[in-house]
């Protein structure tokens, strides 16, 4: 520790000059002698002392311990007393000085050296735990939470300045009351009162430090005030609970702002999944029918009813309802409802914005009284469906019983769900009109494909029936003309017999990559296994193949395609792959085929070969996509190719996301 500076307040020199000299022997300065208390202070700003000696009795007679009665007042700086016998009377004296210390004349170095150590010690840890309560005091009172403490038995020892705004308790009142008179909190649910310090004061408390709850706290007025409370039991050594510190806060604005952004969310949710019904394959009706449930669930309303212009009948007709009446008894729909352009006219805005009636009551030119008598519709919202400024419908929803007012936000959120209705009747004409020109498409291309394998058939049975016997014929004469002539003849006609039966085999390979006939006589399996095995005798690339047991007799066409896929994707891996193994699989699942062709060759780049229809993936893609199904091609350089396609059993063209979400763009 270094060097004291000390002030001695005595009015004896010798004394004086004897503590001096021994203080000095101990590594501590005598930085200036007192006579009295009075001038003692007047020295402490320029001697700054970090400690004072006091005589409890001078020579003159005065008393040591009323100056340091004085100084103890002036500031905060240890005292020790200089007595010649510290009895009982005089410790009792000096004790409300907050003495640090007594050294016993005559003077022992040893004692004198201990006791100012200690005082020093002690007043800097003191200093420096006053300092720390100071900043925790600090924190606590400038922290926007209100924090309460109490002691073991529930009594309040300190409240910061939040605390008392929310409670309303000054902290002076309320040191030493009872948590539940300062904090009076009801549960939210249930609405029983609760008694934190009593909750938490049990066997389990030291065990739930951290703990968060939710209640109301019942303010001055009345009135509940929600609050967040966190809650820290304080341990002391030997894990004894000895108090509890609660933080809480008003979450009346966080509650406010979350249901705000609830509501903010749910509306944009709403237009959301309205945009994205308009963007699925639904029927019209469907999305109409999706608008009005959303509209009464985003705005709480009871009806939601949409009405559409039809220029045959020049009428707006109710195209969509839905309605929602609670625990109300069941209503009987009302049949359609119909008006006229110019009835339209009579209450809607020139401008052809949003608006509300919020008491329907006071409108008598409403064309649809009876159904809002019905339902006891009191409040409606509009919103027109306006398309090249002309308008061509209306969006409506309707509150029952009580008047209300719906906000310019509401207002805005009923338009934009207009607008997406507008959207969807915009665009109606032109979904079907694409759909049934990619269905008519799809048939011809399908009808051409099947043109083709007619043709095919034709072909190769020709070949096979006609070109080959007539084959098979000339070879029979040739050998018939063989046995008649002479050596010379014989030598030439054999020639001409060898190119005759390479012609013969030719042919039949023509015939047989048109189109074999098993395929249509034994089905899928048996003429893969055969085209496997001369497409092994032909490329020296062994076919290791695998099908579900299940497989029989499928769709003609899905045959085909899948046939004309795998041969397709069989010439490439001998073109193009390098390897000597390729994997063929067949599975069916959920009324689908699935098929893959997977090698581990040189891969290539598919980024581009699936867009071009000339191109053999292309054409494996098209036909794919004839029969409702989908194709995806995955490679990647010097690691291998994956040809994977689902061809659908049934009628019902597979999804393209949905083929996604099973796998099918895997690698």
């Amino acid at each position: 520790m270094p060097p004291a500076r000390i002030l001695v307040i005595d009015d004896d020199p010798l004394a004086i000059r004897e503590l001096q000299s021994r203080l000095s022997k101990l590594g501590h300065e005598i930085v200036g002698t007192a006579a009295d208390s009075g001038e003692a202070v007047s020295q402490f700003d320029k001697l700054k002392p970090d400690l004072i000696l006091i005589s409890t009795k001078h020579r003159s007679g005065s008393d040591g311990i009323k100056e340091g009665r004085f100084i103890h007042a002036q500031s905060n700086i240890p005292i020790i007393y200089i007595t010649t016998h510290a009895s009982q009377t005089t410790i009792r004296r000096a004790s409300s000085t907050g003495p640090f210390g007594y050294i016993i004349k005559p003077y022992d170095d040893s004692q004198l050296f201990a006791t100012i150590e200690i005082a020093l010690t002690r007043h800097r840890l003191e200093s420096q735990l006053q300092e720390s309560r100071q900043w925790l005091n600090g924190v606590l009172m400038s922290i926007d939470d209100g924090v309460i403490a109490v002691d073991k038995a529930g009594s309040v020892r300190f409240v910061n300045s939040k605390a008392e705004a929310i409670s309303g308790w000054k902290e002076a009142d309320a040191i030493g009351r009872k948590l539940f008179e300062i904090l009076p909190l009801r549960n939210e649910a249930s609405g029983e009162l609760l008694d934190l310090s009593s909750e938490i004061f049990d066997v389990r408390g030291k065990n739930r430090s951290g703990d968060e709850i939710e209640a109301l706290l019942i303010s001055n007025d009345g009135s509940d005030i929600p609050l967040e409370i966190n809650f820290n039991p304080i341990i002391d050594q030997e894990n004894n609970l000895q108090g509890l510190v609660l933080a809480f806060r008003d979450i009346t604005s966080r509650r406010k702002t979350i249901n705000q952004l609830k509501q903010q969310t749910s509306r944009a949710e709403a237009l959301v999944k309205v945009a994205e019904q308009l963007n699925s394959r639904l029927d019209f009706n469907v999305v109409l029918d999706i608008v009005c449930t959303v509209t009464n669930q985003v705005f709480n309303t009871s009806v939601t009813m949409i009405f559409l212009y039809d220029p045959k009948t020049n009428l707006f007709r109710d195209m969509a309802r839905k309605v929602n009446l609670g625990n109300s008894q069941t209503t009987p729909d009302p049949a359609n409802i119909t008006f006229d352009r110019d009835t339209l006219q009579a209450f809607l805005p020139d401008d052809k914005s949003g608006f509300c009636i919020p008491d329907v009551r006071v409108r008598r030119d409403l064309p649809f009284r009876h159904v809002l008598r019905l339902f006891k519709i009191r409040s409606l919202a509009f919103a027109p469906l306006v398309r090249n400024q002309g308008v061509i419908g209306l969006l409506i929803c309707g509150s029952k019983d009580d008047i209300r007012y719906f906000s310019p936000d509401e207002l805005d959120l009923l338009k934009g769900l207009a607008n997406h209705v507008t959207i969807a009747v915009s665009n109606a004409s032109m979904f079907e009109q694409v759909r049934k020109g990619r269905e008519r498409q799809r048939e011809l291309a399908k009808g051409l494909v099947d043109i083709q394998e007619s043709e095919r058939r034709h072909i190769a049975r020709e070949l096979h029936d006609h070109l080959g016997q007539a084959l098979t014929g000339l070879q029979f004469m040739l050998e018939s003309l063989k046995n008649k002539a002479s050596d010379a003849q014989r030598q030439e006609l054999e020639d001409t017999q060898l190119f005759v039966r390479d012609i013969i085999e030719k042919v039949r390979e023509m015939s047989l990559n048109l189109r074999p006939s098993m395929l249509d006589d034994l089905g899928l399996i048996p003429t893969l296994k055969w085209h496997f095995e001369r497409y092994t005798s032909q490329t020296d690339i062994k076919v290791h193949f695998q099908s579900d047991e299940v497989l029989s007799r499928l769709p003609a066409e899905i045959e085909t395609v899948a046939y004309r896929i795998i041969q397709e994707a069989l010439t490439n891996v001998a073109r193009y792959a390098q390897v000597r193994d390729v994997f063929i699989g067949l599975a069916l699942q959920n009324n689908t085929l699935w098929v893959e062709v997977l090698d581990y060759g040189k891969g290539f780049d598919a980024s581009g070969g699936l867009g071009k229809p000339t191109t053999g993936l292309g054409g494996m893609r098209e036909r794919a996509d004839l029969v409702g199904g989908y194709l995806a091609v995955n490679s990647y350089i010097n690691q291998g190719t994956q040809v994977l396609a689902a061809l659908p059993l049934t009628n019902k063209p597979l999804e393209r996301r949905k083929s996604d979400r099973n796998g099918l763009s895997g690698g």
